[in-house]
């Protein structure tokens, strides 16, 4: 059998459109830009014997709860790390992000809108401590104009996920070398016409069962150098200051 377009249309809708392990948005046909879409409805338990993950006895592999959407990544990730990625991990990691997805919408529905302001970062350490211990992330970056800038920018992503994701296990000393490795990253970026903004906050997540955690979300943007929307502050200029 094949997923229907049904379990499709759920498991995008619940998905929130966004991979369940790095919160990447999957699809995008903005304006100026041909339809772009990595995201990939991965099986946890492979109909195929030899698959990752494989059981017996399913009657349908195809079904919305054998089912999570990531990124193409991601994707790959789980099904060569198989002794990682257990089909009850890969369960906990489809519920916990439906979950911050719901979270999400109800949240943009019941507040309203304020001014964002997120500050643009320059050192490694400083980038190390947002993204440590992360639970989940807030992704964006600037729309790409080749190839080359996709997989630039894809891999600045994923490196500074994997970062976050193993800076709980590793000791001091390490953490100290990351942080070197990742102010020469921001300096490769900013080389290639870039700034990089974030910012972590502890925020609270309800569950369907009613209960809720805290968890801290990081916030990553790519801007390009030229973005309209970047606000630029002289801060050493006494022309700033007030005459009042």
């Amino acid at each position: 059998m094949a997923i229907s377009d049904k379990t499709r249309k759920k498991l995008w809708a619940k998905s929130g459109n966004r991979c369940s392990i790095c919160k990447t948005e999957l699809f995008s046909n903005k304006e100026k830009a041909e339809d772009l879409n990595i995201g990939e409805e991965c099986h946890i338990i492979s109909s195929k014997p030899t698959g990752p993950r494989y059981k017996e006895g399913l009657d349908d592999y195809d079904l919305y709860d054998n089912l999570v959407l990531l990124c193409r990544n991601h994707h790959k990730e789980i099904d060569t790390l198989t002794d990682t990625y257990t089909e009850e991990l890969l369960r906990y990691i489809k519920q916990n992000h439906e979950n911050w997805v719901s979270t999400t919408l109800n949240n943009s529905k019941t507040k309203k809108e304020k001014p964002k302001f997120i500050s643009r970062i320059t050192s490694g350490k400083e980038l190390l401590n947002i993204i440590s211990d992360s639970y989940g992330y807030r992704i964006d970056y600037d729309e790409v104009d080749n190839e080359e800038d996709a997989d630039f920018i894809g891999g600045i992503l994923q490196d500074l996920t994997d970062y976050g994701d193993i800076s709980g296990m590793v000791e001091v000393y390490d953490k100290v070398k990351m942080a070197l490795d990742l102010s020469k990253l921001l300096e490769t970026i900013e080389e290639k016409g870039y700034f990089l903004f974030a910012e972590d906050n502890i925020e609270n997540i309800k569950f369907k069962d009613g209960g809720t955690d805290k968890w801290k979300i990081a916030t990553i943007l790519i801007r390009k150098k030229d973005n309209p929307e970047i606000i630029k502050f002289d801060l050493s200029n006494e022309t700033n200051k007030s005459d009042n």
